[in-house]
């Protein structure tokens, strides 16, 4: 007879002879499971109950918990990031000195008072009185500016009156002093070369500036608020990182807790013979 004739009956007996051994093992199996679940305890119904519950919330918040440290994570890396920028703010102000000690001719020369003042300052950063009349806002308080108006040479008369507004606007903050604006040169020259005019200003703590002082102090004001607002925020967002100090230890050392504890009651109901758990703050 072929022998290839035996070889393929031999086969397709032992292929018929393994699926009926599976098909056994898994109706035993079955029915030994289904024997089982009769005669689980309720205890370990509750305690099954328990751990599927404590499972799931595990599971749902894993899913939820991404996007938030992803983000946390971002904005960490911003900060780093901008914070990394601060000297280029310090190299800025330095530039901006720099150009106040060369600068020859800056914008605005000859314009009013509060023309001049208004191209710097934000509306809510110093009060117009009026047009010749401002008070810059400072650390050091609220300071008048006035601005001597007109062309004509500049006289004992013009200086009493302009003393005299300038101590009636010194009354708001006596202690800070102030400015005295002089829109054309000639006008600036001609009282810094006047003893008695300076000395009357001296006494009343009051500077005199022309066109090119006026901006370096506008400018002044400008910068060092900016410079505020820019200390206020990265503090704030250092300051908000603090909270996170030690969250990551806390996370590692409650999920190796659980770890620990999974491994020893595995170890214990397969037969083995744990330690006893210790609490996570010994």
């Amino acid at each position: 007879m072929n022998p290839t004739f035996f070889i393929i009956l031999a086969a397709a007996g032992l292929f018929i002879w393994s699926a009926g051994a599976y098909s056994f093992y898994r109706i035993s199996r079955s029915q030994r499971a289904h024997a089982r679940a009769k005669d689980t305890q309720p205890a370990l119904r509750l305690a099954q109950q328990w751990m599927a519950e404590a499972q799931k919330k595990m599971e749902q918040f894993a899913q939820t918990a991404e996007q938030p440290l992803g983000t946390a994570q971002n904005e960490l890396l911003e900060l780093r990031l901008e914070a990394g920028r601060l000297p280029l703010g310090v190299k800025n102000l330095k530039l901006v000195r720099e150009s106040l000690e060369t600068a020859s001719k800056p914008a605005g020369l000859g314009k009013g008072l509060a023309e001049m003042v208004g191209m710097y300052l934000d509306p809510a950063e110093f009060h117009a009185e009026e047009s010749t009349l401002v008070y810059f806002i400072t650390p050091m308080g609220d300071m008048p500016c006035l601005e001597v108006e007109g062309r004509e040479d500049l006289s004992d008369g013009r200086m009493k009156a302009a003393l005299a507004r300038m101590t009636q606007a010194l009354n708001r903050n006596p202690a800070t002093g102030g400015f005295l604006y002089f829109t054309h040169p000639e006008h600036y020259q001609a009282c810094l070369r006047n003893p008695a005019w300076m000395e009357g200003l001296k006494s009343l703590r009051l500077m005199v500036v022309n066109g090119e002082g006026l901006t370096a102090l506008v400018a002044s004001l400008r910068l060092a608020r900016d410079a505020d607002h820019v200390i206020e925020a990265f503090r704030e967002g250092v300051e908000s990182t603090r909270v996170l100090t030690g969250q990551s230890d806390r996370m590692s050392e409650a999920l190796s807790r659980m770890s620990g504890h999974a491994l020893k009651i595995r170890t214990a109901l397969e037969g083995g013979a744990p330690s006893a758990p210790r609490d996570s703050k010994e």
